[in-house]
């Protein structure tokens, strides 16, 4: 499982996400225009440090992209606060030794170390009045380690 399937699968293991998703999946680098949608799109990987052995620590960043009612104050107050409850909820997710990256072909296991979130804001509306839905995003930024000699 890389970091984008374990980020996936994460989120849809959220207790709250069956109250915004709708039944649907999460999807991955798109979401719908309709309500209510959610999009994860993976936006970089970067190496944050490398010991002598080479095994590596990195930091892949997502985007969570969220397409939800807002006929009213009430709606949006919701949007947000459901944004602001699964921020808490990702950064308590325990370490975990369930990835597998393919690096040239070779098969390495990785840690999950831990997840932050920032960024969870309303980004515009999805039709020409708010009662087409908003758009959200929340930034979503996995640390991960890979255990490895051989970079």
């Amino acid at each position: 499982m890389t970091i984008i399937d374990y980020m996936r699968q994460k989120l849809t293991e959220y207790p709250k996400i069956s109250e915004f998703l709708g039944g649907d999946d999460i999807h991955i680098d798109f979401t719908d225009p309709s309500p209510v949608n959610y999009g994860l799109s993976s936006t970089g990987d970067s190496l944050i440090k490398e010991d002598m052995l080479g095994n590596q620590t990195r930091r892949h960043n997502f985007t969570l992209y969220a397409v939800g009612q807002s006929f009213t104050d009430y709606c949006r107050l919701a949007n947000s606060n459901f944004l602001l409850e699964l921020s808490y909820w990702l950064e308590r997710l325990p370490s975990e030794n369930c990835l597998e990256i393919d690096v040239d072909g070779k098969k390495l296991t990785g840690e999950f170390v831990g997840a932050t979130t920032a960024n969870a804001m309303a980004m515009q509306p999805m039709g020409e009045t708010m009662d087409n839905g908003v758009l959200y995003q929340l930034q979503i930024s996995a640390t991960y380690k890979i255990e490895s000699e051989e970079f």
